[in-house]
């Protein structure tokens, strides 16, 4: 073979291996979207989902050093995250999405607000308070948790269905954990609805707003059935 034909067949073999490189990094970030990327599409509408029930309990301590149980909500309508107080992502969700819904649905003693730390070895109590204080939370409707690294990491995954949380390796404080940001809105021991307002937000103003209103319908639909006085028979 000709140096010519040598540099040819090089050519060619480096052009085959970059558009298969290429197929193949879009065929892997497209599946990651569809796999755990919300939908756009109809947000706002009657959406027939099931994210499932809690079967077990857990036992954590709220900003006011109070060991409370998941279950004491069963009977109440709760919007659940998770979050680690140097992420500038959860201050966002917090500030913008959650204290918007505890504002709003506080007064209701049906509603309850859950933010658990993926950081216990960080977030103290005194973190949990001073977050709590700049949220305008109280903790008789607002709790800010912590509890055993391990343990919270495995609850949060396996029985209330958020993404596994991976600790970074030496990370700025912002990125020391890749997490899932979305709220969970239960019904007592039911998960009704699952968002994630942050994704909303990168597709712009108006997919972030349909994703909140969404929210926002349902937790008026459960309270307002948890409210409605029991039918008696005639």
């Amino acid at each position: 073979m000709t140096d010519r034909g040598k540099i040819i067949t090089i050519y060619a073999v480096v052009a085959i291996l970059s558009v298969s490189v290429l197929a193949t990094s879009f065929w892997i970030r497209e599946s990651r979207k569809r796999r755990f990327s919300p939908i756009a599409d109809g947000i706002g509408g009657d959406l027939v989902e099931d994210f499932g029930s809690l079967e077990n309990d857990i036992t954590l301590t709220n900003q006011d050093g109070e060991e409370v149980k998941l279950s004491d909500l069963k009977d109440k309508v709760w919007v659940a995250s998770n979050f680690f107080a140097t992420c500038p992502y959860c201050l966002e969700t917090a500030s913008q999405d959650l204290k918007g819904l505890y504002q709003e649905f506080s007064p209701d003693s049906n509603f309850h607000v859950v933010s658990i730390s993926i950081d216990p070895e960080n977030d103290k109590l005194q973190q949990l308070k001073d977050y709590a204080r700049v949220m305008g939370a109280e903790s008789r409707n607002w709790w800010f948790l912590r509890g055993e690294e391990k343990t919270v990491h495995e609850y949060l995954e396996r029985e209330m269905g958020f993404m596994k949380v991976v600790k970074n390796k030496v990370p700025p404080a912002k990125d020391r954990f890749s997490h899932d940001r979305a709220l969970l809105v239960f019904d007592g021991w039911k998960c009704v609805k699952k968002r994630d307002l942050q994704f909303a937000r990168r597709q712009g103003a108006q997919v972030r707003d349909r994703y909140f209103q969404n929210v926002r319908e349902i937790i008026m639909k459960s309270l307002a059935n948890r409210s409605s006085p029991t039918p008696t028979s005639p």
